[in-house]
């Protein structure tokens, strides 16, 4: 696939990504709106993108493909589950954080600088898994890949489906979101 799955470092680049894009397809209520950022609708829409896609996602990449979702650098079954869902909380603050960001951007006018930074997170999120490969390319738990036995090439296990309707959902919930904000900017 494009990214090669979507391991840690790449949601969390997307996390931002589309913080900083969804300020920028929400930027008519953001510059017209004496509101604080995150008090918008436009964050609202986003964080219910966050709840409903982006999270969820890297929930189903940790639980089913936990040791390969960290790159191999932790052991899935030593991490408790409360440390878990603490990243998780995480991965949505960085989220809103790019919202904020990207909101500042659009407040000063600046939607060139909001887009390059959107792209570039969207970009350095794919060539991450791109120089990881390594460890990216083979399957398996935390002790066979540092055991080098028993991996199984990506393509060929059950993350390759994964990784294709995870893909799909993402994207077309990620242009649904953007398309829905900038077309409601429209019409103001």
């Amino acid at each position: 696939m494009l990214t090669r799955s979507m391991p840690l470092p790449t949601v969390l680049c997307l996390a931002f990504a589309t913080g900083v894009a969804t300020a920028l397809a929400g930027r008519v209520e953001l510059r017209v709106s004496p509101r604080p950022a995150l008090l918008t609708r436009s964050f609202f829409a986003y964080g219910v993108y966050l709840a409903g896609s982006l999270v969820p996602i890297s929930v189903y990449f940790y639980v089913f493909h936990g040791d390969w979702f960290l790159l191999y650098l932790a052991d899935t079954r030593r991490i408790p589950s409360a440390l878990a869902l603490l990243g998780f909380v995480a991965q949505a603050a960085i989220g809103a954080a790019g919202f904020v960001m990207g909101a500042s951007l659009v407040r000063a006018q600046r939607l060139a600088a909001a887009a390059a930074l959107s792209g570039g997170l969207f970009l350095l999120g794919i060539a991450l898994p791109l120089l990881a490969r390594g460890r990216l390319g083979v399957v398996g738990s935390y002790a066979q890949f540092h055991g080098r036995f028993g991996l199984e090439p990506w393509g060929t296990g059950s993350l390759l489906q994964g990784t294709v309707v995870t893909s799909a959902l993402l994207l077309g919930s990620t242009a649904h979101l953007l398309w829905r904000l900038d077309a409601a900017g429209r019409r103001v």
